[in-house]
């Protein structure tokens, strides 16, 4: 009996230890997040090195390779992190967009207006996000679908693989636009936004 009940207890000890140290990983994680986006901030993106995010969120270097590999992971992570939280409420906004072009114009606006927010950061993160597929690939493949979803309000006679080439389309213009507008410091993102609709509007006058 008293062995069963140490052996409980230890098992529970042993499950609260478990919680306790990924608590202090998920804390140190986000202390070294929020020190990136402050130095990032401060003294901008291609001036902040590893050691010193380390030094600013009192950790070593190697804790901070333990939770990012590099600093484009680490700056990948911040990117999601300043971004979930508004997207979501984006998207219960646009929920009830029927218009396929008026949807995608809305999404590019947010995301436009976001990288505008802070451009040597956005170029630094598109730059290098460009050659890892991944970062891009789940979320662009499902905005696509969305937006052919849409279309059919615009192309009810197309095909569904019509409306994703068109949708596709749009998303390289999208990135296009985004690319150049944030190397263009005396344009902002209501320009750019103009550049991507007039191109939205004139393949689409030429699919009908």
């Amino acid at each position: 009996m008293a062995l069963s009940i140490c052996i409980r207890l230890q098992a529970s000890n042993n499950g609260e230890t478990k919680v306790n140290r990924d608590d202090k990983k998920q804390q140190t994680r986000e202390a070294i997040l929020n020190s990136a986006s402050e130095l990032f901030q401060e003294k901008g993106f291609n001036n902040v090195s590893t050691r010193q995010i380390a030094t600013h969120s009192g950790v070593g270097v190697g804790t901070v390779f333990a939770h990012f590999k590099d600093k484009q992971v680490l700056t990948n992570a911040l990117f999601h992190g300043k971004i979930d939280t508004r997207l979501m409420a984006h998207l219960q906004s646009s929920a009830q967009t029927k218009s396929g072009l008026d949807y995608f114009i809305g999404f590019a606006k947010f995301f436009y207006e976001f990288y505008e927010e802070d451009r040597e950061f956005s170029i630094a993160l598109l730059q290098n996000s460009l050659f890892d597929v991944t970062f891009f690939q789940a979320q662009m493949e499902s905005f696509i679908d969305q937006v052919a979803n849409k279309l059919q309000n615009e192309l009810p006679k197309h095909s569904d693989e019509q409306r994703f080439n068109i949708a596709k389309a749009w998303f390289g213009f999208y990135m296009f636009h985004l690319l150049s507008g944030l190397k263009q410091t005396h344009l902002g993102p209501n320009q750019w936004l103009a550049g991507l609709k007039m191109d939205c509007e004139l393949l689409l006058s030429s699919s009908k």
